[in-house]
């Protein structure tokens, strides 16, 4: 009965092993090497890149500007506020803290954010200026959170200023893992 036990577990322990390795390489969507790169503010949008880092295997880096937002920062109805005058300037760049990350082993980079006067906060837009040589490359899937604006006015600011880059229209989430899934093989 000991033996019998012993090859049971040995046997589990075989299959949970191999299973999470199937798992593993379902999550990296075919040897897709992804890595997600997020601006947050509230702490939404780290959530969503969460949900995106357990359906895809992707590491995740939070974007950070050298000025940290406050909340008077982001009070859209404050025409002074820092993002109100961002949007109205679209030359503005708020800096950004430099992120350690090897675009050259890396081929999909998902870059959320939240949504700021319909379209993506200055941060983005900083960190494509900085990094879109990097990027030219690779595959780029925005996604963003917001608790009314649709994520097609951000797709349309991305894809206008950023003609070179290969961005895919981007997801509103949160969304369910099928959508996502669904959303990457667009």
């Amino acid at each position: 009965m000991r033996t019998f036990k012993s090859i049971f577990a040995m046997t589990m322990a075989i299959a949970i092993s191999c299973g999470s390795t199937v798992q593993a390489q379902t999550k990296n969507n075919n040897n897709m090497n992804p890595v997600i790169v997020y601006f947050t503010h509230s702490g939404n949008t780290e959530l969503a890149a969460k949900q995106v880092a357990e359906t895809t295997g992707a590491k995740m880096i939070r974007l950070l500007p050298e000025q940290p937002y406050s909340s008077e920062d982001v009070n859209w109805v404050n025409k002074q506020s820092r993002c109100t005058q961002e949007h109205l300037d679209q030359t503005l760049r708020p800096a950004i803290k430099s992120i350690d990350v090897d675009f050259a082993t890396v081929d999909t980079v998902f870059v959320g954010f939240p949504i700021w006067w319909h379209e993506e906060p200055a941060v983005i837009r900083t960190f494509l200026d900085n990094y879109g040589e990097q990027l030219k490359d690779e595959v780029i899937y925005p996604f963003c959170t917001s608790y009314e604006s649709p994520m097609s006015e951000a797709d349309a600011t991305l894809e206008r200023e950023y003609p070179s880059l290969n961005i895919r229209k981007g997801l509103r989430l949160p969304a369910k893992s099928e959508e996502i899934k669904n959303w990457i093989k667009q």
